[in-house]
């Protein structure tokens, strides 16, 4: 099938652009959404719950799915199957625990947890260790995307003038990846955030729902999908569709597990949807849809890379410049299964996968540095608090400077191993020991203020003792992993036998805890204004997605009737969407007027 490889076409990159104007447009009309620097950092916590579910869901990948995650599951599959849809669990314990505790700390930015539960310096601590790892995480995620991007696109050999400096295709890729990211993000704040990831959520989907099929369509050669899914299960390797791998090997998977559940929990774009709807209802609600996306999901990714090593037993013959060429798999059965047009929408799907990842990042991180850092720092010097204008000004300026930083952390990162094992070394770093006290410090309140500091600063020393001083190459994730939570976990506990001293200390924490007992109950039936017209502009994307799609079917192709089926299909279930969101825009302005 390796001669069935598309390329692009005038076709594919409409629809890219398109896509990408879509993105732009919204950000700079969302800009009239946000008056205030609670708007801009957390919807003013009225966004609606469905919203804010499904920004979180895709927040929580990037192109690391369709690119890190497709090798490793060409590579070992279905034990890919109890790694990536571990997100699940860290969604249910949400749902019982997390999701009303961060609604409950009543919090305007997400390191404002740490000032509330333990001090002030606490947050200035977590912000210098944070800062500089979030840059580069935003790099290498950019970088990720950008790199098959400009392979798909088959413009990473080029060269562009742009007059004042002459870029590769994949710098020329980076830039206007990150230019992108920069409109949207520093214009429209956490409205643009989560509105455009509902477009990314959009995007996503469709493909999952032409590539699973078309993949199992191809394996059975002309005999079906069910014949496909026989193909699967009769020619794999040895142990590929058992948990073999699982159980040779569990303490690997349980550290994996542990840390998506720290992740999908303690991590500030977690806690920053959870305050950013109106009810801690609303954000158990969240975390059931996040969740069942989760499990399912998932599979429906997994699945067809699966298919992709029986369909390409040789990756390596195909991308031959890639450091791990199955990391190409998904997009491989993008380019060989799906007709132009529908290709730019596949490459727009990793595009949106990352871009919902950054752009979550860039917001969080520009919240903390606004209203951890500079307003604190403002009123220490001045004496006063800097007006709800200038926080605004200043939460644009910081996102737009964070968008240029990670732009230029993309374009220098070298790439030295597979993404999948960089990535997973480069979290198993720092989260576990910097998410450990944040977990710990919402169901129990009773350690000093400086418990905090302690206990990070103890994982991150015991993870930096074994990676320097141990050899420790063959087990480096796991005990990273288990070495930075078992490390602050115990400095945390150990430290409730110390009580605080200072008066203010003892009430701020007291203060909190009471908080966190007090339930954020619904005050008003009425939906705000902003919410309500999200019903109206996430209803006019999905119509716009939906027409695409049918202009699509459309278009001369010779590719089969079942592949046109499916793309009529997906244009009137996106069309229909439109419509119920619509109608039930209607119903909210009723309950208003009423």
């Amino acid at each position: 099938m390796i001669e069935q490889i598309k390329h692009v076409n005038q076709l594919d990159y409409i629809v890219i652009g398109v896509y990408i104007i879509m993105l732009s447009v919204v950000g700079v009309y969302l800009t009239r959404f946000n008056k205030t620097s609670d708007d801009f950092f957390k919807g003013g916590g009225k966004i609606p719950w469905w919203i804010a579910g499904l920004s979180t869901f895709v927040s929580g990948f990037s192109a690391f799915m369709f690119v890190a995650a497709a090798g490793y599951t060409y590579a070992n599959g279905l034990p890919a199957v109890v790694m990536f849809t571990s997100a699940f669990w860290g969604y249910w314990i949400g749902y019982y625990v997390y999701a009303k505790k961060w609604s409950r700390a009543r919090l305007s930015s997400p390191m404002e947890f740490l000032t509330r539960r333990y001090s002030q310096s606490t947050t200035y601590y977590y912000t210098l260790l944070s800062i500089i790892p979030a840059i580069l995480g935003l790099g290498l995620a950019i970088y990720i995307l950008c790199i098959f991007i400009a392979t798909s696109l088959g413009i990473i050999s080029m060269e562009f003038n742009l007059g004042f400096v002459t870029l590769n295709g994949l710098e020329f890729t980076i830039v206007v990846a990150g230019l992108v990211l920069l409109i949207y993000t520093s214009a429209g704040g956490l409205w643009a955030v989560v509105i455009t990831d509902v477009l990314q959520f959009i995007i996503i989907i469709i493909i999952t729902i032409l590539i699973f099929p078309l993949s199992f369509a191809a394996l059975g050669a002309g005999e079906g999908i069910l014949a496909g899914m026989r193909t699967l299960t009769a020619d794999s390797p040895p142990g590929y569709l058992s948990l073999i791998e699982v159980l040779k090997n569990p303490i690997f998977y349980l550290a994996y597990i542990t840390n998506t559940i720290l992740g999908y929990n303690a991590a500030w774009y977690v806690g920053q949807r959870y305050y950013s709807v109106p009810t801690e209802r609303d954000a158990r609600k969240m975390a059931v849809l996040a969740g069942i996306l989760s499990l399912i999901l998932p599979i429906l990714w997994i699945a067809p890379t699966m298919t992709a090593r029986l369909l390409f037993p040789d990756m390596g013959a195909i991308w031959p410049e890639l450091a791990d060429p199955a990391e190409a798999s998904f997009v491989t059965l993008a380019l060989i299964l799906l007709p132009n047009g529908l290709i730019g929408i596949a490459i727009s799907a990793i595009l949106a996968a990352t871009m919902s990842s950054v752009d979550t990042q860039i917001n969080y991180v520009a919240s903390i540095l606004v209203k951890d850092v500079y307003i604190k720092f403002r009123r220490s010097v001045t004496g006063m608090v800097p007006t709800e204008r200038r926080q605004l000004r200043m939460g644009r300026i910081t996102a737009f400077v964070l968008g240029v930083s990670a732009i230029g952390t993309a374009l220098i990162v070298q790439r030295t191993h597979g993404v999948f094992e960089f990535a997973l070394m480069y979290y198993s770093w720092f989260a576990p020991s910097l998410l450990t006290p944040v977990m710990l410090g919402f169901v129990y309140t009773k350690t000093p203020s400086w418990s905090g500091i302690a206990s990070v600063t103890a994982g991150l020393i015991v993870v930096l003792f074994a990676n320097v001083v141990l050899d420790v190459t063959a087990y480096q994730y796991q005990v990273n992993v288990f070495g930075g939570v078992l490390a602050s976990g115990l400095v945390f506990w150990v430290s409730a036998f110390w009580k605080d001293k200072r008066e203010e200390d003892i009430k701020r924490i007291e203060t909190f805890r009471k908080d966190l007992q007090t339930p954020v109950l619904q005050t008003t039936k009425h939906l705000d204004a902003n919410a309500l017209n999200s019903y109206k502009i996430v209803g006019w994307l999905t119509a716009i997605i939906g027409a695409v799609l049918m202009v699509l079917y459309l278009v001369p192709a010779s590719i089969e009737v079942h592949r046109l089926n499916l793309l009529i299909g997906s244009g009137t279930m996106f069309v229909g969407i439109a419509i119920l969101l619509y109608f039930r825009r209607l119903t909210k302005e009723a309950m208003n007027k009423s």
